[in-house]
C-alpha cells in the first residue's frame, strides 16, 4: 500500500478538524522525531526491521509503540494492514487502554513464495486472529477478503466494507493521450505477475511495431523484470523502466497512456487500478477478487485469466485495433470512479466507521 494514501487519508481528516497523529517507522537513524506536515503530526520511531533479503524489504517492530500511544491517548486507534507486527502492538495496546480501535485489511495475505507465505499464515492464525478479534471494527476493502478474516475468527459484525480511494481531481484524462502507449504501475514483487506483462509485450511488439509499454515502479524484483526485458529483445525498444515516481509523475504518465494492463495474481483493491480508471483509460485486468469487483468486463475494463500472457495479449490487441472500445470503456471506468471511489466519499464512510468503533468501545 503506497504511503501517499495514508498521508492524503490523514490530511483529509485534519481538513476536517480532527487532530490527527500518525505513528510509523524512522527508517533510517538511531533515534525517534516528530515531523509537522499536512496539518498532523508524524512519528517517526525507531525501531527493529526483520527484513528478508530478495523477499521483504522492510518488516519494523517499534519499541516505543505502545508507550507512544499511551502517552497521545487517542480517541481513536487506526492500524493499517493486519500483516504487520506494529499493528499487533498498536491494537494491543488500544484494547489494553480501553481505546477504541480499527484495522484496515489490505488484502489477507501478501503473496512472496512459499517460505514467506508459510510464515504469513503462521502469523494469521496467531497474532493476526488476535488483531482482528481486539479491534472494534475492521475495515474491508472487498467481500473476499471479508470472507477469509470470518475464517480467522473475526466476527462478521464487526466487518465493514469501504474500498480505497483516488483523487479524481489529480487523477483524470489527459487532453491528448498517445495511441501507442501502455502502462503498468506498482511494485515488482511475485503477485503482482509483472513476468507475464513482458510475456504478452513480446506477442503484442511482434504485431505493432510502434507500441511502447512503460513499467513505473520498483521492488525487489525490478531487476529480474528488466532483465527478462532484454532477453526478448524488448528494453528500450520497446519495454521501458521509469522507476519510482511521486503521485503528479503518475497522474501524468497516465494521462498521456491509452491502456493500463495489471496482470496480478493476488490483490486487495489495488489503487493503481483505481487511478487508471479515473484517468478514463481502458483498463486490462486479472479476472480475480480485488481487481474483478472493480471492473466489469466488457463495460468499463476487460478482465482476462491471470497467468496467461497470450490473453493479456490478445485483450491488448484488441483495445489497439479497436480504439471506439476502449474510449467506451474508459468514460464508463471514469464515471465509475468518481461514482463510488472518490476521496470525498470513502473519507465519509471511514469516519462513519470510526464513530462505530467508539460506541462499541463503550459498551461493557
Amino acid at each position: 500500500m503506497q504511503p501517499d494514501y495514508f498521508f492524503e487519508l490523514s490530511k483529509r481528516q485534519a481538513e476536517a478538524g480532527h487532530e490527527v497523529d500518525i505513528l510509523t517507522w524512522r527508517k533510517n537513524g538511531s533515534y525517534s522525531d516528530k515531523v509537522v506536515a499536512g496539518g498532523f503530526i508524524i512519528h517517526r520511531l525507531h525501531g527493529l526491521n526483520f527484513r528478508m533479503d530478495g523477499m521483504i524489504e522492510e518488516y519494523p517492530y517499534l519499541p516505543r509503540l505502545p508507550a507512544e500511544i499511551e502517552m497521545l491517548k487517542s480517541e481513536i486507534v487506526h492500524g493499517e494492514s493486519h500483516l504487520f507486527l506494529t499493528t499487533f502492538q498498536a491494537i494491543s495496546k488500544a484494547k489494553s487502554l480501553g481505546l477504541p480501535s480499527v484495522v484496515t485489511v489490505h488484502g489477507v495475505l501478501a503473496y512472496r513464495g512459499f517460505a514467506v507465505n508459510s510464515m504469513q499464515r503462521i502469523y494469521l492464525h496467531t497474532l493476526g486472529s488476535e488483531v482482528f478479534k481486539r479491534a472494534d471494527r475492521v475495515i474491508c476493502l472487498t467481500r473476499g477478503d471479508a470472507g477469509e478474516i470470518v475464517k480467522l475468527g473475526c466476527n462478521p459484525e464487526k466487518i465493514r466494507l469501504v474500498p480505497n480511494a483516488i483523487d479524481t481531481e489529480r487523477f483524470r484524462p489527459g487532453k491528448k493521450q498517445d495511441d501507442n502507449l501502455i502502462t503498468w504501475v506498482g511494485r515488482f514483487v511475485p503477485e503482482k505477475g509483472v513476468q507475464y506483462l513482458i510475456e504478452a509485450a513480446r506477442i503484442v511488439a511482434n504485431e505493432f511495431r510502434d507500441v511502447r509499454f512503460i513499467l513505473v515502479g520498483y521492488g525487489p524484483l525490478e531487476t529480474k523484470i528488466m532483465k527478462l526485458a532484454f532477453d526478448h529483445g524488448l528494453l528500450n525498444k520497446f519495454v521501458f523502466f521509469t522507476g519510482a515516481l511521486d503521485r503528479d509523475e503518475v497522474a501524468k504518465v497516465l494521462g498521456k497512456s491509452r491502456i493500463f494492463v495489471f496482470p496480478s495474481l493476488k490483490e486487495g483493491l489495488p489503487v493503481s487500478v483505481l487511478e487508471a480508471m479515473a484517468s478514463g483509460l481502458s483498463v486490462i485486468g486479472s479476472d480475480i477478487e480485488g481487481i474483478n469487483d472493480v471492473i466489469s468486463d466488457q463495460y468499463n475494463g476487460l478482465l482476462v485469466p491471470s497467468k496467461n500472457p497470450k490473453a493479456l495479449a490478445s485483450a491488448i490487441s484488441t483495445l489497439l485495433n479497436d480504439r471506439s472500445l476502449g474510449k467506451k470503456m474508459g468514460k464508463n471506468a471514469r464515471q465509475s470512479m468518481t461514482e463510488k471511489y472518490s476521496w470525498d466519499i470513502v473519507s465519509n464512510k471511514i469516519e462513519k466507521v470510526y464513530y462505530e468503533a467508539i460506541e462499541e468501545a463503550k459498551r461493557p
